[in-house]
């Protein structure tokens, strides 16, 4: 990791000579020979390609904040960080504002400017996209920033929620499609914040995904469907405000969406229903996709 960014601080400074004194609006750097950006994670320093969700938890918000270098990029005194806007464009040239969070000089290289971004949940599994930095009215070029995509659906199993012995098996019986995790070693990771239950009554094998207060996710069934099928995903709203999403049964070999949506998450899923012991378990596989909004 290390090694990573020595090799991407280098490409900064080698890059910075190049194009500092072509011109006065604002330059991203890209890595030699290439249109991609010179980029890393801000707290692990890793490079492309990037998840909107990170494998650790950082921040109350659970999201991957990159480190963007450019020139000409000076704040004035007086100017914070909010000068500066960005924004990427996906292959559909929808464009997504991307959140500054920090503007400031590289240390040590007084002609490099250091750009936090914010990746926003709009850009999840979104492959390529470009991104682009404003300044007083100038905008910089483009320069790509790979996004992660999850290619194959992954399996998780799920209990029927049951108490037992007076004891709850809630975190056993729901599923973060969010970090593809559940049980008692992700709550700290989760904080409790799951995505879909199952079986949480008795005489029915459902699912649910209302289980928050600030909850306005909502999930449907598109019915008998393999991975392999060609298929389209269904726009799903989220509600406006947080409601009840109405149960959905658990049917074998049935395909489902989810619009995950509370006030820290925004995000859609598949699941498709691969096994069920009724009133038992259920065992599924899953992918994460990108938003048809």
């Amino acid at each position: 990791m290390k090694t990573l960014f020595t090799t991407c601080f280098l490409l900064i400074v080698c890059g910075a000579e190049s194009v500092h004194a072509q011109t006065s609006q604002p330059t991203l750097l890209t890595e030699e020979n290439s249109q991609r950006a010179v980029a890393v994670d801000t707290v692990t320093r890793v490079r492309h390609p990037f998840s909107v969700v990170p494998a650790l938890r950082w921040g109350n918000d659970r999201r991957t904040r990159l480190s963007l270098f450019g020139t000409n990029l000076d704040l004035l005194p007086g100017e914070t960080a909010l000068a500066v806007t960005a924004s990427a464009r996906d292959s559909l040239s929808r464009t997504v504002s991307l959140k500054v969070e920090s503007v400031g000089k590289v240390q040590g290289v007084d002609s490099l400017t250091q750009v936090i971004v914010r990746l926003p949940d709009a850009l999840a599994q979104a492959g390529d996209v470009w991104v682009s930095v404003s300044l007083r009215g100038q905008t910089s070029n483009e320069v790509l920033v790979s996004i992660a995509v999850q290619t194959e659906p992954r399996i998780a199993t799920l209990l029927a929620r049951r108490i037992i012995n007076e004891v709850d098996n809630y975190v056993d019986a729901t599923f973060s499609f969010e970090f593809g995790i559940n049980g008692k070693d992700a709550v700290s990771l989760t904080r409790n914040d799951w995505d879909i239950e199952f079986g949480n009554s008795p005489d029915h094998d459902d699912f649910n995904v209302t289980m928050v207060v600030d909850d306005c996710s909502r999930m449907q069934d598109m019915g008998a469907l393999n991975w392999s099928d060609s298929f389209q995903i269904p726009v799903l709203p989220a509600y406006p405000v947080p409601t009840r999403d109405p149960s959905v049964p658990a049917v074998v070999g049935h395909m489902y969406v989810v619009h995950t949506k509370d006030t820290e998450t925004d995000l859609y899923f598949l699941f498709r229903v691969e096994a069920l012991d009724p009133k038992k378990s259920v065992t599924v596989s899953w992918k994460s996709v990108r938003s048809p909004e």
